[in-house]
């Protein structure tokens, strides 16, 4: 499928509503280009589990650590 995004006056790309419907508005992408190219990868956080299983091992994760773990991959997601 090919579509034409528009780079408007205020900067912004907006892209076709039939590739933007693939996408969450908190979205976030690399950007590089080459020569003529523009390039977009989305980025994806690791899920919370992947997150926990990190952790040192030991003793289990509080409350308030588990608590501050999800408090900050939800940061991470609505952060533009």
């Amino acid at each position: 499928m090919i579509e034409i995004a528009e780079l408007t006056s205020q900067r912004t790309l907006e892209l076709p509503e039939t590739i933007a419907a693939h996408f969450r508005p908190a979205d976030r992408f690399v950007v590089w280009v080459e020569g003529d190219t523009l390039h977009l990868k989305r980025i994806t956080p690791p899920p919370v589990t992947e997150i926990v299983a990190q952790a040192p091992e030991g003793e289990p994760l509080s409350l308030d650590e588990i608590s501050e773990i999800v408090h900050e991959v939800r940061r991470q997601r609505r952060a533009v």
